[in-house]
């Protein structure tokens, strides 16, 4: 038996996005970095402020970025925020001076 003869039926579930509690795809992974370093963070102030007091203001950290990935995942979509940075890393406007002492010109002999 060839491969050509052969038919695959591919799961629709495949072409789906990803949720989790309410998070799209790609902000599923910003969430769980940004709970990460904010624990980790609670974890190196801890050695400065006192414990519960550094436990508390990365907790509140954790879930405030939680929310605004939240937030981002219902306002842009599945790949909204990614557009969204990549749109606040593009310039204003583009500088079209030119020298043209420096221009090639072409003269006959």
């Amino acid at each position: 038996m060839t491969m050509e003869n052969r038919m695959v039926k591919i799961p629709k579930a495949l072409q789906k996005d990803v949720f989790f509690f309410g998070l799209r795809a790609k902000y599923v992974d910003q969430a769980f970095k940004g709970t990460f370093i904010s624990l980790a963070m609670g974890l190196v102030i801890s050695s400065i402020l006192p414990t519960l007091l550094s436990m508390l203001l990365s907790f509140a950290l954790a879930i405030l970025y939680t929310g605004l990935m939240l937030y981002y995942s219902k306002a842009y979509g599945s790949n909204g925020f990614i557009k969204s940075q990549a749109d606040r890393k593009r310039p204003n406007s583009i500088k079209g001076h030119v020298n043209k002492k420096k221009l090639l010109v072409w003269r006959r002999k």
